[in-house]
């Protein structure tokens, strides 16, 4: 099982684990982050820089619960930086607390510390005249095995204090189990590698949940009469060094952070280093900082104090006094991956489909989390990223999509910000305004080419649209106009259609309707006078005819008679 995978749900595409990633073990696909457990060392930058929390450690939390509740004895090896995360003042207090929660018993690493380092010493003895790197943290060792193979003869070829003092306990309580107890999620790794020494290992990150879920409450001390030993310095950065005996043939060098640890192995590489020991930590500080040292409420120079509180008595600098018969031997094995380089051709290619066509393009600006755009482009040839992590790249072709976009339409737009400059203006725009170039209006005020008003009151009314006709006088053009505001953006983007010879059109029209009225009106007028003209003569003869033939028939009926 994976002790280091990344959560699908919250990765962002914000390549920042890739950023800080050493050896560049993060691949991107579909967008989505992932482990690329071949060559992780396990160092845990990705879980500390990562803004969504999308990485998290194996958890064996309940497979020591089960250890604990089982017949047989549990004890725990707890790494000396306990002091400087839990707030204590002597071991006998962190222990009493690991004795509440089920541990048959506790003894400190650093005893295995002492063992590893008086085999340091008996190297150096030899006067080999070539660099020894200590061999304690195991994230370094994989960096070693990984992807400084050439160095593999300069890994001093002992056990890590872990191991040794799983060694000196088993040898003690043959059919106890183990579990390791520290700041260090590669350790978990280590464990596994070597089995039969270490049978379990918890960070203080799952540490602490024990106690959260137990409720059980360290409770500060005094220190009294406890005893101090030298070994508990290896925390520290050089604290291995100072718990040395030194050779004067030989220089000692202490080097913490991984970026310092690879530029050290680059010049133990070159032959550049000799005669020297050199004790190497992959965090910074070393394991006083560790990835997974939980909620420490102590900074890395407050943890450096407490440390050298129980690590040194003034008036006697004494050290574990320890069976060193132990075969402490290790021999280490190359877990180099070789991967052929990709040709010239194929680099220029990859970085063509980037929009890097020439030396200027490649800005190198490090957003993808790779240094240059060539390794970029290399790590796009073995499948670890995407071309999409181009920020500069996909944001280019996203403007030049979306300027085609906008200058495509027949709409005229332009975008103003707060200050009521103008921030983008398309052709249609330039059309109407009599603009030649575009350039020319950026940054420009936009009450030189329009009255701002309605870019005011949008903003203070805080409203999110307003559409209404405006008729621009100065460039004789008529255009419906939609204000949209931007909250979010801080943007008002003015949309308007020239309407001009719509209406123009609707003017000649509307002039043509009323002379249609006008006339229609007159006809009417004169057809109305006309009626009545026919309609006066029609009443005259009706009253004649009616007169005539009553006289008619008055002369009919006075004949008859």
């Amino acid at each position: 099982m994976s002790i280091l995978k990344l959560k699908k749900a919250d990765c962002k595409n914000c390549y920042k684990c890739i950023r800080n990633c050493p050896v560049k073990a993060i691949e991107v696909k579909d967008h989505q982050a992932q482990i690329i457990e071949r060559d992780c060392i396990l160092c845990g930058n990705c879980i500390l820089v990562c803004p969504q929390d999308a990485k998290e450690v194996r958890n064996d939390l309940e497979i020591v619960k089960n250890l604990v509740r089982g017949e047989q004895d549990v004890i725990a090896s707890v790494a000396p930086s306990f002091i400087a995360n839990y707030n204590v003042s002597t071991f006998e207090e962190f222990k009493d607390m690991l004795k509440k929660l089920g541990f048959s018993d506790a003894y400190e690493t650093a005893e295995g510390a002492f063992l590893v380092k008086s085999e340091y010493e008996k190297l150096i003895a030899k006067n080999t005249g070539k660099a020894i790197i200590s061999s304690c943290c195991p994230t370094v060792v994989k960096l070693i095995q990984k992807h400084h193979p050439n160095t593999l003869e300069n890994l001093a070829p002992v056990l890590s204090p872990m191991q040794a003092h799983s060694k000196l306990i088993k040898n003690a309580y043959p059919n106890a189990k183990v579990v390791f107890i520290g700041p260090c999620i590669s350790k978990k790794d280590e464990s596994e590698n070597y089995p039969g020494l270490v049978d379990m290992v918890l960070t203080f990150d799952e540490m602490n949940h024990w106690l959260e879920e137990e409720d059980i409450h360290i409770v500060n001390g005094e220190d009294t009469a406890s005893s101090k030993y030298l070994s508990r310095f290896f925390p520290m950065a050089g604290g291995i060094i100072k718990t040395m005996d030194t050779n004067t043939d030989y220089k000692y060098i202490s080097v913490d952070g991984i970026d310092n640890c690879i530029t050290a192995l680059n010049e133990i590489e070159e032959g550049n280093l000799e005669n020297c020991f050199i004790e190497m930590s992959a965090c910074n500080g070393s394991c006083i900082n560790g990835p997974a040292k939980g909620k420490s409420k102590f900074n890395i120079i407050n943890a450096q104090m407490k440390v050298t509180e129980v690590a040194l008595n003034k008036e006697d600098s004494s050290d574990y006094n320890l069976n060193t018969d132990i075969n402490l031997y290790n021999e280490f094995k190359m877990e180099h991956t070789v991967y052929l380089p990709p040709s010239k051709s194929e680099i220029v290619a990859i970085l063509k489909k980037m929009g890097k066509n020439s030396i200027e393009d490649e800005l190198n600006c490090g957003t993808c989390g790779y240094s240059t755009c060539r390794e970029k482009a290399i790590a796009v040839y073995f499948g670890k990223a995407e071309i999409s992590m181009c920020l500069p790249y996909m944001r280019s072709k996203a403007e030049s999509f979306s300027d085609k976009i906008i200058n495509a339409t027949p709409n005229a737009i332009l975008t103003v910000d707060m200050d009521l400059r103008i921030q983008q203006i398309n052709k249609a725009a330039c059309n109407i305004f009599r603009i030649s170039k575009s350039e020319d209006i950026i940054g420009v005020p936009v009450s030189r080419i329009m009255d701002e008003f309605d870019f005011v009151n949008i903003i203070s009314k805080e409203e999110n649209r307003i559409s209404k006709n405006v008729y621009l006088a100065e460039y004789e053009k008529y255009i419906d106009e939609i204000l949209v505001y931007d909250k979010n953006s801080q943007v008002i983007i003015c949309i308007m259609q020239d309407i001009t010879k719509k209406q123009i059109k609707r003017e000649r029209i509307l002039a043509s309707k009323n002379n249609a009225k006008n006339i229609t009106d007159k006809i009417l007028e004169k057809q109305m006078g006309i009626v009545h003209e026919i309609a006066s003569l029609l009443g005259e003869t009706t009253a004649e005819t009616q007169v005539a033939l009553n006289e008619l028939k008055n002369t009919m009926f006075e004949e008859e008679d």
